[in-house]
């Protein structure tokens, strides 16, 4: 490529195989040509980088870059944005499809509105073999005028953040940080994004979501897949869980809705607004406190388990290694 794309289109994936050619095909068979697309793979151990690099050879558009070691996805999200150089960047999955004329009514409505930062289409729902399962319908409108009014409709309307696989305006995204590493960063970052712009959504489904047993909102964390051991609670978090983000964080004791309130206030106190503006602001994060209690105070029994799961993995891996070292012991006797 000779010149630098207008679209980024960033595709992250581990081990994904099983859907990742039709996925490309989807990508590169879209009507609007003018887009690079970013494959990061985070150290797939199946046929990820075999079929990647097999399309990588065969156009121009695509290029990819291989992790040595599973990073988590949240880096390997931020890595496809940091590596963008389009005007407007895409965020992709390897198992969603895109019909034809995605990216280019998406551009359209970037290119002729400047005071869109998100553009994205109606969704349609499949399952693992493509068949029909529903037309989703979005539940929020994120098109006022009014930066807290969209904010508002972020924070308070419960959806799938399916917005955060539009079109978006880079020129906004480098105003504030990349999506984070934790659990629910995607809505954060949308709402981050909600304060510089307006959303559009496109009402044909240009956009198709697949749902399959192995994608990311079904992985559970790793203490509720240790069959034999005592536990406070079977509840876990929004999905996927801490350690999706980031596998450093399996024994971590977090607290995802309360880091969901702190980001979303960051958020309003950095965001570009009147300190007339801000002060509308806050009655929306109380709003979300409210809605969100009881979620808060699961957070504090999850956490409770968390701990536990981590001082039973702390003994077991004690009990280990005293079997490992006994027998020398009683050899030397």
């Amino acid at each position: 490529m000779n010149s630098t794309p207008l679209v980024s289109v960033g595709l992250f994936v581990y081990n994904g195989e099983r859907f990742l050619e039709q996925t490309l095909q989807s990508i590169l068979n879209q009507t609007f040509t003018d887009f690079e697309l970013i494959i990061s793979d985070n150290a797939s151990t199946d046929r990820t980088g075999e079929i990647a690099k097999a399309y990588a050879n065969r156009d121009n558009r695509i290029r990819y870059y291989r992790s040595e070691k599973n990073m988590g996805a949240g880096w390997n999200v931020q890595r496809v944005y940091e590596l963008a150089t389009g005007k407007y960047f895409k965020q992709a999955a390897a198992d969603d499809l895109l019909e034809p004329d995605f990216l280019r009514r998406c551009v359209e409505i970037l290119e002729s509105d400047p005071g869109c930062v998100v553009a994205y289409s109606a969704t349609k729902e499949v399952d693992e073999n493509g068949i029909f399962i529903k037309n989703y319908v979005t539940p929020m409108k994120a098109d006022s005028n009014d930066p807290i009014a969209r904010f508002r409709e972020m924070l308070l309307i419960s959806r799938n953040c399916y917005e955060i696989f539009g079109v978006m305006r880079m020129s906004a995204l480098r105003q504030i940080p990349p999506q984070g590493i934790y659990v629910s960063a995607d809505k954060v970052l949308l709402a981050r994004v909600s304060l510089l712009g307006r959303f559009h959504e496109i009402p044909e489904r240009l956009f198709i979501s697949r749902h399959h047993s192995g994608q990311s909102i079904k992985t559970l964390p790793v203490r509720l897949e240790q069959p034999r051991r005592f536990r406070l609670t079977d509840r876990h978090c929004t999905l996927p869980p801490p350690e999706w983000w980031d596998p450093a964080k399996s024994l971590t004791i977090s607290f995802p809705e309360f880091r969901k309130l702190l980001e979303y206030a960051l958020s309003l106190h950095h965001a570009p607004l009147s300190a007339g503006q801000k002060l509308r602001g806050y009655p929306v994060l109380l709003a979300w406190v409210k809605m969100n209690f009881r979620h808060m105070l699961k957070d504090l029994l999850i956490a409770a388990d968390q701990m536990l799961y981590k001082l039973q993995m702390a003994k077991t891996t004690s009990s280990g290694f005293e079997c490992r070292v006994s027998p020398s012991k009683r050899n030397l006797s």
